[in-house]
């Protein structure tokens, strides 16, 4: 069973190894699959929808990016209220509640709060039904905070279903933790790339996720060096006596090419040993920006990777 067939993917990994493009790639690859999907951004990260050149209104409203895929970014403060609606049911009594101070002090000193209602209003959007019948999203990918607050942005449902031990939020707590526990129905996607310190917190967090029973999925290498030269094509190199500037700026460049592809070679045959979930490797992408062209690309790869491993 493909990560892609699952209701939600939730992608999180160190900061700065790309989580958001990678979630991108995801959605989009689902959409080109003909199937719905929503990239879902927390904590008011409003990124996915300029990776496809659009501007949305309401910046934390639904928007299409493409056929088949949309994009959101949840406020935790409008989830909060949100949620306030869905207990008290009197809208003007729950917007007074979350604006007053008292509740906002008590919402900050609770543990998980913000996460579990941003979860749950993820776990809501995975529940909704079209007029057709069908789910309304196929596919959500949830572009998880960085590790730490990844992991723990998981762990929030079982928390507070041990918290409140009884009535309604016991409830909704303890089914949104059933549902991101159950792998058949979610993926956890960790993202990475092929240097000491991501690797070394990507074993760390795989060891993490599955000590509280959410094992990972997939596990992608993100930014990996093309491999185009072998030791005899590197000795040649070091050994040539190139003509003027851009000559000897074309060898640095290849020699320096060849000693990252070798150091990121030995990271990732490191994770490959140190780990159970499958690897599927992505190219360092020369870019300025990326943008919507880019994220198709990684898109292709992601699917030619992940059929590789069905």
């Amino acid at each position: 069973m493909s990560i892609l067939d699952r209701r939600l993917i939730v992608v999180t990994g160190k900061g700065g190894v790309g989580r958001t493009a990678v979630a991108a790639a995801l959605g989009l690859a689902v959409a080109r699959g003909g199937r719905r999907a929503l990239v879902v951004e927390v904590a008011a990260q409003r990124q996915v929808a300029a990776l496809f050149g659009a501007s949305p209104r309401d910046p934390f409203a639904e928007t299409p990016l493409v056929p088949n895929l949309s994009g959101l970014s949840i406020d935790p403060q409008r989830a909060l209220e949100e949620y306030l609606m869905l207990q008290l049911r009197v809208p003007a009594l729950a917007q007074k509640l979350a604006e007053s101070r008292a509740f906002g002090a008590i919402a900050a000193a609770a543990p998980g709060l913000r996460e579990i209602v941003t979860l749950g209003k993820v776990w809501h959007l995975a529940e909704q039904v079209a007029r057709d019948g069908r789910p309304r999203y196929d596919v959500i990918v949830l572009d998880a905070p960085a590790t730490g607050h990844g992991i723990g942005l998981l762990q929030a449902p079982r928390a507070f279903s041990e918290i409140a031990r009884v009535g309604r939020v016991h409830d909704e707590a303890r089914r949104i933790a059933a549902f991101v526990s159950d792998p058949a129905r979610t993926a956890v996607v960790l993202v990475t790339r092929p240097e000491e310190m991501p690797v070394n917190e990507t074993v760390d967090a795989t060891r993490r996720l599955d000590e509280l029973g959410l094992p990972v999925g997939t596990i992608v290498v993100n930014g990996v060096y093309p491999d185009r030269f072998d030791p005899d094509d590197v000795e040649r190199l070091r050994e040539a006596t190139p003509s003027g500037e851009t000559g000897e700026a074309a060898v640095r460049a290849a020699l320096s090419t060849a000693a990252c592809a070798r150091d990121q070679a030995a990271e990732r045959a490191r994770l490959a040993e140190s780990v159970a979930a499958p690897l599927v490797d992505l190219p360092v992408l020369f870019r300025a920006e990326l943008d919507g062209e880019g994220i198709g690309m990684l898109a292709e790869r992601l699917l030619a990777g992940l059929e590789d491993r069905a």
